[in-house]
């Protein structure tokens, strides 16, 4: 074998063995293509001294070639696209008299593959695409335990508006019926000029039982469920409630409202809470004004009560020795808090005597972060 041609360029051959596996089978010329290389020549030739131009050649490619193939008096071997691997090359030659040199002459032939062809590639390849399959395969498990979870979210919403909604009717409807009921009863049985009285008291108390039915109706109808309903039907209930106890009322509101949906559980905790707020005012502030303010936050939302009363003040009487202050250690903080701490929300109460107070209720409507939601 005298020389080989790699994409049409000369390529040196090795003459040394390399191996025990070479010296075994006396493999004398060796030959190492880098990747990407497309054409091999291998040019060889047979020593005879009569008619060497008759001699005639048999080659094969072990590793490719399956049989000898006859090339005659041509002394050139050329492959094409090999793929990554060691092979190797044998060539035989015949003399004029048909004399075969079974021996011959033997080139070891190796191919470097790209990093994309050699084992440790296909390996991690095939690790990537199980985890590709592994990743697919929890993304739909995880899509569909989530759908599972907001589905029996939905359920448990609802379950819990139903059994919010019981326990209203049951405790203020059926209470106030059954005061009712009582004073009826009761009105049978007193002179006539003592029925107006009863009378009276039963009118008071179905005008309370038309409020209360009013707000849970309010409470559950989902037309309510915008920021924007929220308000309209908070500022309604504090311009009416303090217009009786002779308080006047002040708004500061955006222009814009937001289009967030508010859950009805979190409408009527935030009521309550407000409520309670009012009551508070209207019982203990003394305030002769109040402000109702909104601030809109990225995900949340702030309703603020000030008022121009007394404050919170330690128990016993005020300035004047006439009446109690404002307890701060009373009930109904912790009440507000538990409340807005219900649906993800928070309490904050700021005051100083005799400069009114201010009582901060923020509602956090991000609710998927927030532990009762997930």
């Amino acid at each position: 074998i005298e020389e080989a041609l790699v994409d049409g360029g000369a390529q040196a051959l090795g003459r040394e063995l390399r191996s025990e596996r070479a010296k075994a089978q006396s493999f004398w010329a060796t030959l190492e293509l880098p990747p990407g290389k497309r054409q091999v020549e291998l040019r060889y030739t047979g020593l005879s001294f009569v008619s060497p131009d008759r001699v005639r050649f048999r080659y094969k490619l072990e590793g490719l070639d399956k049989d000898w193939v006859e090339a005659g008096t041509r002394r050139t071997a050329q492959y094409s696209f090999l793929r990554p691997g060691q092979y190797t090359f044998r060539v035989i030659a015949c003399n004029n008299d048909g004399v075969w040199n079974a021996e011959g002459a033997n080139l070891l032939l190796t191919v470097r593959p790209h990093f994309y062809e050699t084992i440790w590639f296909a390996v991690l390849l095939w690790i990537a695409g199980a985890g590709l399959v592994v990743l697919f395969v929890r993304q739909v498990v995880v899509r569909k335990m989530r759908r599972r979870l907001e589905m029996l979210e939905r359920q448990r919403a609802v379950e819990r508006d139903r059994t919010r909604i019981a326990k209203d009717i049951h405790d203020d409807l059926g209470a106030g019926l059954t005061h009712i009921s009582l004073l009826t009863e009761l009105a049978r049985r007193t002179p006539p000029e003592e029925v107006n009285n009863h009378l009276g008291q039963i009118s008071d108390m179905a005008r309370e039982l038309t409020k209360g039915m009013d707000e849970i109706v309010w409470a559950v109808d989902p037309q309510n469920d915008t920021v924007e309903g929220l308000l309209n039907y908070l500022c309604k209930f504090a311009q009416e409630y303090l217009a009786v106890a002779g308080i006047r009322c002040r708004l500061d509101l955006p222009a814009q409202m937001s289009e967030w949906t508010v859950p009805a559980e979190v409408r009527h905790n935030l009521f309550l809470a407000f409520k309670e707020s009012l009551n508070n005012i209207v019982k203990h502030a003394g305030a002769t004004e109040v402000w109702l303010r909104l601030a809109l936050g990225a995900e949340e939302f702030t309703l603020t009560l000030e008022d121009n009363g007394r404050g919170l003040t330690p128990a016993g009487k005020d300035n004047e020795g006439q009446r109690p202050g404002r307890i701060s250690s009373g009930r109904g903080l912790d009440n507000l808090e538990k409340r807005l701490a219900s649906i993800g929300g928070r309490c904050a109460v700021v005051s100083q005597p005799d400069k009114g107070t201010r009582i901060e209720l923020t509602v956090n409507l991000a609710t998927r972060h927030h532990p009762k939601w997930l």
